[in-house]
């Protein structure tokens, strides 16, 4: 008798589920539908995040909240809905509505290779289905300066010590030219080349005089980034790096006491990869790089997260968390964050910082940079962007840059064991050293050509 109640209660609550369901199913689709045929998106995107709760997923629904998203400025998060469509309903692309607003919201979230790859072949579109930018190019330039003199006294040597030597940026001339291009529906690739004119400084004391002079640096840097889109949503992107440095730098340079000018150069390789995902509004990532910058095996690995606060491209962040590790060196943070948006018709401004130990290589989410020889413990810059016409873009900004110089000292207890010999860089890397903190300001601006 038991056993038949429990089972009576068990079909009856089965029976009322499942009504319940019918019953939400029913109320969402009219409702979205009825909201759809009158243009109240923001109703339509309502019942959508209940058919959500409720595990409702079919391809008149997402239709409906694709095109919601789209006429509510939320380009990103109606493609992703728009993508659902075509994968349950291949005959999305011959409905020439559909394929209208999803291309457009493809162009106005810039994801060209996915529209190049969906609408170059599609009959139904015609001729008036073109991809807006195959690429642009790029000229840059930057100019800075040490904010403040460094005192004399901060660069002599210790008592009791038998050497010391010091050297430093002053000031920087930069020229970059870049690229980017859609070479073919799955693959852009991102080229970057820049020369720089770096002065520095090098106090160097021994036993017998004490003397600072200037000498010139220059340096070469080549990135390229191909990314390859594996589908829709997912992307890799690679890197590789060249940098070559070259100056004639003032101090001690081998195994003796004595201190003069000598050739310097020294190359460097660097290579790397991220995984990016896009959901919605947002794009996470990992990525993982290598560099020799300086004759040390530095390895960076980390995390990214690409949000769109509004769906579009109006305001965005960029944040990034990563992990440094230079040869026996403990892993050290690096935290990078990018926020910008436009502010007015055709303004833009954007604001980053960069904090940790970013004088080698760090690839990020979006963007990568290969740092000059100086050592930096924080960078923070702005950019205001004029948008001058569809094609061509003005910008310019301030950069203030937070760097550290070693002063590398020698110890007399090694010049009497040694009889002074042995004192070349890298013996004199393995004595005791000061850190001495100094800051530049830069003013960086730059045209960007679309075609």
């Amino acid at each position: 008798m038991i056993n038949k109640i429990i089972l009576s209660i068990f079909f009856t609550l089965t029976f009322a589920v499942n009504i319940m369901g019918q019953s939400s199913f029913k109320e969402i689709n009219t409702q979205s539908l009825k909201h759809y045929n009158t243009a109240t998106w923001d109703s339509v995107i309502y019942y959508g995040k209940v058919a959500a709760k409720n595990d409702i997923d079919y391809y008149y629904l997402n239709y409906r909240l694709a095109v919601a998203y789209f006429y509510t400025a939320d380009y990103y998060t109606s493609t992703y809905y728009f993508d659902k469509c075509i994968n349950q309903n291949e005959l999305a692309l011959s409905d020439l509505f559909f394929i209208d607003l999803y291309y457009r919201a493809l162009l106005y979230t810039k994801q060209y290779c996915l529209t190049d790859r969906l609408f170059t072949n599609t009959k139904s579109a015609d001729s008036l289905i073109n991809v807006k930018h195959r690429g642009s190019f790029y000229l840059s330039y930057i100019n800075g300066n040490i904010i403040n003199l460094i005192d004399e006294s901060d660069l002599r040597k210790d008592e009791e010590k038998v050497y010391s030597q010091t050297d430093y940026q002053q000031t920087i001339n930069t020229i970059g030219i870049g690229g980017y291009f859609i070479a073919s529906r799955n693959i852009e690739i991102d080229f970057r080349y820049s020369y720089s004119d770096i002065d520095m400084i090098s106090a160097a004391e021994n036993s017998m005089y004490f003397d600072i002079k200037n000498y010139k640096l220059k340096q070469h840097i080549v990135n390229l980034k191909p990314r390859i889109h594996i589908n829709a949503k997912s992307s890799i992107d690679f890197a590789f790096g060249f940098h070559r440095v070259e100056g004639s730098p003032y101090g001690l340079h081998d195994s003796t006491l004595v201190i003069e000018e000598f050739n310097y150069k020294t190359t460097n390789l660097m290579a790397g990869f991220s995984y990016n995902y896009l959901y919605k509004n947002m794009r996470f990532g990992a990525n993982f790089v290598y560099s020799n910058f300086l004759e040390r095996k530095n390895l960076q690995f980390g995390a990214s997260l690409q949000w769109f606060p509004k769906g579009n491209l109006n305001l965005y962040s960029i944040t990034e968390i990563s992990a440094f590790k230079s040869d026996n060196d403990m892993l050290k943070p690096v935290i990078y964050q990018k926020v910008g948006g436009k502010i007015y018709n055709k303004l833009w401004l954007e604001g980053s910082v960069i904090i940790g130990n970013v004088q080698n290589f760090t690839m990020l989410s979006s963007n990568y940079t290969f740092e000059t020889s100086y050592k930096t413990k924080a960078l923070f810059g702005g950019r205001l962007i004029y948008v001058l016409n569809p094609s061509i873009n003005f910008y310019v900004g301030p950069q203030y840059i937070l760097s550290t110089m070693e002063q590398y000292q020698d110890i007399p207890e090694e010049e009497e064991s040694n009889g002074g010999q042995n004192r070349g860089r890298d013996r004199v890397n393995n004595s005791n050293n000061n850190l001495i903190d100094y800051s530049h300001f830069n003013i960086a601006g730059g045209i960007q050509w679309k075609f």
